[in-house]
């Protein structure tokens, strides 16, 4: 398990910051996820993990934005850490 894990699944209450699926419908723990990945020069800093269930750590990837669908843009897809769900979605 990572050793992150305590850390993000409490700052999370166990529910995938992306999502909001809760950990408990599943029967293995969520992932601890790099918001920017290593490969883009994310770190292993507490301010870049996020917990994640399997489906939005896979869609996601190492993606840092998205196409918007209705305009056409480019767009910055949502990040845990700076910004409010409620506001993104």
């Amino acid at each position: 398990m990572n050793p992150f894990y305590p850390l993000v699944a409490s700052r999370a209450h166990h529910r995938c910051e992306y999502c909001h699926a809760p950990e408990s419908v599943f029967n293995f723990p969520f992932e601890v996820e790099h918001v920017i990945c290593v490969a883009f020069g994310g770190a292993d800093a507490e301010t870049n993990l996020a917990l994640a269930c399997r489906s939005c750590n896979i869609y996601k990837g190492a993606y840092l934005t998205g196409v918007d669908l209705l305009s056409g843009d480019s767009v910055r897809l949502f990040h845990p850490r700076e910004q409010a769900w409620e506001d993104h979605f």
